[in-house]
């Protein structure tokens, strides 16, 4: 069996994928190449908490259902320009951060004994 390949921004082929068009079920093949009109089906694992949070949102009167929340708020990030992945390199520096971290691990190895 293939492993299912990722889809990227940079690997958009709308030949190669079926097009759901926002408000619709069903769109003939070909029929856009928008990406920002394109749903693509995937397997996610949520958080419990945020997935109540955005079906308790979408509980309300005339809110929007929570699948269409979340896109919303991923959109969002990605609009606004989402911050840069953080580089935990500089962590490597701080004694104090250092010094807690060999607490833990002498307490957990003392556990373990």
């Amino acid at each position: 069996m293939k492993a299912k390949k990722q889809i990227e921004a940079a690997e958009f082929n709308p030949e190669t994928m079926k097009r759901l068009p926002r408000g619709t079920f069903l769109a003939a093949p070909g029929e856009t190449t928008d990406p920002r009109k394109t749903k693509v089906r995937v397997t996610l694992y949520l958080d419990s908490d945020v997935l109540a949070y955005f079906k308790e949102r979408a509980a309300q009167p005339n809110a929007a259902p929570y699948q269409t929340q979340i896109n919303n708020e991923l959109r969002s990030l990605m609009d606004n320009g989402a911050p840069a992945s953080f580089d935990y390199t500089h962590l490597l520096e701080n004694r104090t951060l250092i010094a807690a971290l060999a607490e833990k691990v002498q307490a957990y190895v003392a556990e373990r004994q």
